[in-house]
């Protein structure tokens, strides 16, 4: 009978360590999910360029895919929302679906609003706009590394009126 618990301890220990990896694993999944609602409201929805330095690493790079352009820093994010907020100032991203595995978050999300500055060269058109979007996000050490955007370009040049030539 003294045997028996040397034989038990050990499986008791694995599925112990095995639990604790899953709630350690499922608990940085959802902390970095909840990286991305927060960075998401306050940087898109909200405009607030501060939180940049919290939510994104400097090294930080974004992969704009329709025209296979990188945005490389945390000063050329802040400019690049910067810019965008000035043609959309009342630019929403609403997301609908949020996925998460290991260091990568996926999300959907529905953006909307009104051209009312310069945009890509053009002028503001006043128009509302709603488009879709893809965003696969890359997390390292509670900060956002990368970022694969993948918006409705198309769809967003034709509602402004601009030629998709």
């Amino acid at each position: 009978m003294r045997n028996q618990p040397r034989i038990i301890e050990p499986f008791l220990f694995s599925i112990f360590f095995a639990a604790c990896t899953s709630n350690q694993n499922n608990s940085t999944i959802e902390r970095n999910k909840e990286l991305v609602l927060t960075m998401n409201k306050e940087v898109w929805n909200k405009g607030n360029l501060a939180a940049i330095d919290e939510l994104f690493s400097p090294s930080f790079v974004q992969y704009f895919l329709p025209d296979s352009s990188e945005l490389k820093g945390l000063n050329a994010l802040r400019e690049g929302v910067r810019e965008h907020r000035e043609a959309f100032p009342d630019w929403k991203e609403n997301i609908k679906y949020i996925v998460a595995e290991d260091d990568l978050v996926v999300i959907q999300f529905e953006s909307s609003g009104t051209n009312l500055g310069s945009w890509l060269g053009n002028p503001p058109t006043g128009r509302k706009v709603h488009i879709n979007e893809f965003s696969i996000l890359r997390v390292e050490d509670g900060k956002i590394v990368e970022q694969w955007l993948l918006p409705d370009i198309f769809n967003l040049n034709r509602q402004l009126g601009f030629d998709n030539r």
